[in-house]
């Protein structure tokens, strides 16, 4: 009876070793296929801390792999590096999720900004359009049109940029937008407040009105 039970539990056991050391490819292959989604949903920028996880398990999987591929086939064990391949790929699904997530929070976030200075662009022009254009302001208004469409310009890259999922670049051309028609739109307010409601832009100050004649004395009672 031993005996036969000895037969039994011996292929069993050997199927098991046999198991053990097999490489899991299947499990690399679909580590390998998780942490390309994620590094494709940009997960390095969006979800470092979860990045950086996936990469050190990735790394201790290769590393365990490794050093079963040089144990005597017999005595290869890859339960160990099985396990952290599995565990990198669902990391990886996470860390893709993530990433995601606050892409979308960003890209909101940037299309908000982008909405509010061009809302300020338009204040800015139509101010700049309706100011008075007299001999004295009319070099000075035509170089700001040319900064407005230089600005309307940098807005539009910004716009592009935004498509393209490339938010930092978005951020930081708007935010140069909005810092340069602020600026002009506070140059005008202040030029146009010192001139007084009917005044022109750099208009030079009005002379000194002329003297009112003298008034005559009344003539006086003859001795």
């Amino acid at each position: 009876m031993k005996k036969a039970l000895r037969f039994m539990v011996l292929p069993l056991l050997l199927a098991f070793v046999a198991g053990c050391s097999k490489a899991p490819e299947m499990e690399m292959a679909n580590a390998d296929k998780a942490v390309q989604a994620a590094s494709s949903s940009q997960a390095a920028k969006y979800a470092p801390q979860d990045w950086e996880m996936v990469q050190d398990t990735l790394q201790a999987a290769k590393t365990e792999k490794t050093a079963q591929d040089g144990r005597f086939s017999l005595f290869r064990s890859y339960g160990k590096s099985k396990g952290l391949y599995e565990k990198a790929a669902a990391m990886a699904a996470a860390a893709k999720t993530h990433a995601e997530a606050e892409m979308a929070r960003v890209r909101a976030e940037t299309q908000t900004l982008l909405n509010a200075v061009k809302t300020e662009l338009d204040s800015t022009t139509a101010m700049v359009n309706a100011a008075p254009m007299g001999k004295d302001t009319k070099a000075e208004i035509e170089l700001m049109k040319q900064d407005l469409t230089a600005m309307q310009q940098t807005l539009t890259e910004a716009q592009a940029a935004w498509g393209r999922n490339d938010f930092d670049t978005a951020r930081n051309k708007a935010q140069s937008v909005r810092d340069k028609s602020m600026t002009m739109k506070t140059q005008v307010e202040a030029a146009m407040a010192k001139k007084g409601p009917k005044g022109r832009m750099g208009a030079k100050p009005a002379g000194k009105s002329a003297a009112a004649p003298a008034a005559k004395k009344p003539a006086g009672k003859t001795p």
